[in-house]
Order: C-alpha cells, then sequence, then structure tokens
C-alpha cells in the first residue's frame, strides 16, 4: 500500500501496484503459513523486462535505486505516513534495472505471522508496477528454503 509524507495524515489504501518514487513508497504484508515453521525465508524483488510480461506493466525511471526495510508491525487500509510501522531492519539501497531479480534478504521465516516491508526510492528513482505472478512474475516476494 501506498503512502504519501507530502499527504503525511491521508491513507491511500490498499493496492495492487507497488509506487516508489520521492514522494510514495509502498509497504507490502506478506502471511507467512505456520507450515514454514523452522525454515528459511527470504526477500527478493523480481524485476522482469517489459516485454516479458504478460498481465502486468510498469513505467520506471532514474537511477534505479531501492532502499528495503523490514517494518515493526504491519499496514491497513488506514495506514497514512504518519502513522506507519517504524524501520525493524534497514537491508539498505539495491540498484535495479528491468531483466534481473534481487536476493534482498534472508531471515528465519515468523510462522503464522504477517510481517510487512517497505521499498521506498532513492536517488530519483520512479517505479509504478502491477503487483503480479502471472508470467513474468513482478513485484516484491517471499520465498522459502
Amino acid at each position: 500500500m501506498p503512502h504519501h509524507p507530502i499527504h503525511p495524515n491521508t491513507a491511500a489504501g490498499t493496492s495492487l501496484n507497488g509506487q516508489i518514487s520521492s514522494t510514495v513508497s509502498s509497504i507490502f504484508n506478506f502471511d507467512i503459513p505456520y507450515s514454514n515453521a523452522g525454515k528459511t525465508c527470504s526477500l527478493v524483488f523480481l524485476f522482469p523486462k517489459q516485454a516479458d510480461l504478460q498481465t502486468s506493466s510498469f513505467t520506471f525511471s532514474g537511477n534505479g535505486g531501492i532502499a528495503f526495510s523490514s517494518l515493526n508491525g504491519t499496514a491497513n487500509a488506514q495506514t497514512s505516513f504518519s502513522n506507519a510501522p517504524e524501520i525493524g531492519t534497514d537491508y539498505g539501497v539495491t540498484t535495479v534495472a528491468p531483466g534481473n531479480s534481487y536476493h534482498i534478504a534472508s531471515f528465519a521465516c515468523q510462522a503464522g505471522k504477517t510481517i510487512a516491508f517497505e521499498m521506498e526510492a532513492s536517488g530519483n528513482t520512479e517505479l509504478n508496477f502491477f503487483q503480479d505472478f502471472n508470467p513474468s512474475p513482478i513485484g516484491l516476494y517471499i520465498t522459502v528454503c
């Protein structure tokens, strides 16, 4: 779900699109099934080329810098910039480009819990994408090892 520092008390609600720019960042919630207890989870960002997408699309410009972090709580439809969960772990900035996938972090799966992560622009990056698992998948995902 996107949230805006320019409108810190306005909740944008849920969205199927990830949006990041100098004025918008996005929070993603993930439900971790109980069956993942004792396993390792990985946060990955999949960013295929536009030509490889069948049911999704994206717009992208800038230097490609995206700051990824885990949050100390989850987001809901009432989450705004001013009441968003605090950063738990800062994973730093990853420079992305279409046609690639990125391993952001690995951690013990928090089985039975909902966990959240944030994507923020670094530099002049602007990205808007429809999170989609159809060929080719695009977006932020949790994988299990």
